[in-house]
């Protein structure tokens, strides 16, 4: 066990470096939750669309969906954190001084499993059972993985194990409800969600246009 630690602390120092101001403020704005309101509006009205049937089901669905989020989050950043007592990277004596942190954000003291993954995981997990269309779901993936990273990036919050076991946690949560709800509900399968790509594109777009222009403001 002491090894698997020692490898996963190591890790995360690799990964976690000083990539300049502008990299800085891409990767704090990215991890803004309110950046991505648009994002996972397209995503429920998505959701609500592709459920069959009277408005009344449809709302079902969604609301089942809003449930397992909170579950999930609810679970990995609670219940699973306190049982485990895992030391987030920015408050454990071995790495604190060693990691490049973003305006001075620390973090909550307990990191294990990763809350982030979880919920990212979760959200374009159930997108993934739903969309058939090969770009929308490589696009999912691409977002998962960089959202996990983020938090890699920003020093304070998660051990790559701690992402990891996240991810896995949002991926068998998500997974498991859905089948179980395809007892109940016709899901149709989107086939071009082109909505969902273009608002993830012009939501990273906009960070990056940010990021370079708040960097040649300072």
């Amino acid at each position: 066990m002491g090894e698997v630690v020692s490898l996963d602390r190591q890790l995360m120092l690799l990964l976690n470096f000083d990539g300049g101001k502008r990299t800085d403020t891409f990767w704090y704005t990215f991890s803004d939750g309110r950046i991505w309101f648009p994002l996972l509006a397209v995503c429920l009205f998505m959701q609500f669309k592709s459920c069959q049937g009277t408005v009344r089901h449809q709302l079902l669905f969604l609301m089942i969906f809003l449930l397992l989020l909170v579950v999930s989050d609810q679970l990995s950043s609670d219940v699973i954190k306190r049982l485990a007592g895992r030391l987030r990277p920015s408050h454990d004596p071995a790495t604190d001084h060693l990691l490049h942190d973003v305006n001075d954000y620390h973090g909550g003291l307990h990191g294990f499993v990763s809350g982030h993954a979880t919920n990212t995981v979760t959200i374009t997990t159930w997108l993934w059972l739903i969309c058939r269309d090969k770009p929308t779901r490589a696009c999912m993936v691409v977002f998962a993985l960089i959202t996990c990273y983020s938090r890699i990036y920003l020093g304070v919050l998660y051990y790559p194990g701690d992402i990891i076991c996240g991810a896995i946690l949002g991926f068998v949560l998500t997974y498991l409800a859905f089948r179980l709800t395809g007892k109940y509900f016709t899901v149709s399968t989107q086939k071009r969600p082109d909505l969902i790509r273009i608002t993830l594109f012009i939501t990273l777009s906009l960070i990056l246009i940010y990021s370079t222009f708040k960097t040649f403001m300072v």
